[in-house]
């Protein structure tokens, strides 16, 4: 039995940019688990409260199948619900976890360092690259970046990869494991508002913008990065999940002839039905991003000085290159501040706008009566 829907297409075409998917959508929230530094501004407290839940035996081996084995296990079909990808894996033979893993790591679209995208050609002799634990870890650096790998759950993601059987096994029972404990309860308490939210915004009409307006439009972002300009020129079709636990933040993903763009579930900019729990988790993930005394100094600065590049905000507040560059990152996220660039560097500026929407959101949340769902 086919888990995909057979109408999807014929109706995204039609009338849909904003659609929940079930499994790609469930899945990014089980990847924030895993991902999620301490500190990020914005994220649901479902995302924190459920890593304080898991032992650190249970949350290791989350981080291993999640991101060690994650291309393994990547919805790329669109299920009808998280039990049906399931489903789907249980029903996929041991090989192709491996198979599809492999392939994932020779396509060079996943190839981030410049080393590795200079050589996009050159094809993997994974005879060479399986080995050895070693040589396995020193090919995931070479493509991602010393600082993307994690030497620990690579070296115990080889073990899985040498081991197809096993590697279905764990993975297959994890995730069913984390959906029973972890995911389950939450995704049926949020999946209505989650249609809701489509349904609010396939109802505007976008025949008139750009496919850059569109996605500015949807997300709420009024600038995007310039690296995903290409993928929303070359893709047949632009896909929007909103997610209840992701935040101000995106998430892109390329499958196919398909773009796909998780964003922070809301409602549409205007629309007269309110829903109080996206309110209060915009609020929240806003004022979060104002609760820390180092981000407070540096919306401060920048105010006084109308713009200021990262090198000089760097220098003023005594912070390492990453530290700035993660704290102007959630701050830009959050919409308080606008990034532009200027002879290589990056320049920022308070977003004016958006500190009074936020303002007036918080103002609207305690003051104005509502109209919910």
């Amino acid at each position: 039995m086919s888990p995909v829907n057979l109408n999807l297409e014929k109706a995204r075409n039609e009338i849909e940019y904003v659609v929940v998917e079930p499994a790609i959508n469930a899945f990014n929230s089980l990847v924030l688990i895993a991902s999620a530094e301490e500190g990020d501004p914005g994220l649901h407290e479902w995302v924190s409260k459920t890593r304080a839940k898991m032992t650190q035996e249970e949350l290791f081996r989350h981080k291993l199948v999640t991101l060690g084995l994650h291309y393994s296990i990547l919805p790329t079909l669109a299920f009808n619900s998280f039990e049906a990808y399931m489903a789907h894996l249980e029903a996929t033979p041991a090989s192709e976890f491996r198979e599809v893993l492999l392939k994932a790591y020779s396509d060079p679209e996943t190839c981030i360092t410049e080393d590795c995208r200079k050589a996009k050609n050159k094809t993997v002799n994974w005879d060479e690259v399986l080995a050895s634990a070693k040589n396995y870890v020193d090919f995931l650096k070479y493509r991602f970046g010393e600082e993307k790998v994690d030497e620990e759950i690579e070296k115990r993601a080889y073990e899985y990869v040498i081991d197809p059987v096993a590697l279905k096994q764990l993975t297959t029972s994890h995730i069913r494991w984390f959906w029973k404990n972890h995911l389950k309860a939450e995704w049926q308490r949020v999946a209505p508002t989650l249609e809701q939210t489509a349904k609010a915004f396939n109802k505007l009409d976008f025949t008139k913008m750009t496919r850059l307006e569109i996605l500015q439009s949807i997300t709420g972002k009024e600038t995007i990065e310039m690296k995903w300009e290409e993928e929303l020129e070359s893709a047949t079709e632009l896909v929007f999940i909103p997610n209840p636990h992701i935040g101000p933040y995106l998430h892109s993903k390329k499958a196919g002839n398909l773009f796909y763009i998780t964003f922070g579930a809301h409602m549409p900019e205007g629309s007269d039905v309110r829903a109080p729990e996206l309110d209060r988790a915009e609020i929240v993930s806003k004022l979060s991003a104002l609760a820390d005394e180092t981000r407070l100094q540096i919306l401060q600065m920048i105010s006084q000085n109308g713009e200021m590049r990262a090198t000089e905000l760097m220098e003023a507040t005594q912070l390492s290159q990453p530290s700035i560059s993660r704290y102007l990152s959630q701050l830009t996220a959050n919409g308080f501040l606008q990034e532009r660039r200027a002879n290589g560097a990056k320049i920022y500026a308070l977003n004016y706008e958006r500190i009074e929407k936020t303002l007036k959101a918080i103002s609207a949340f305690l003051l104005e009566p509502t109209k919910e769902l």
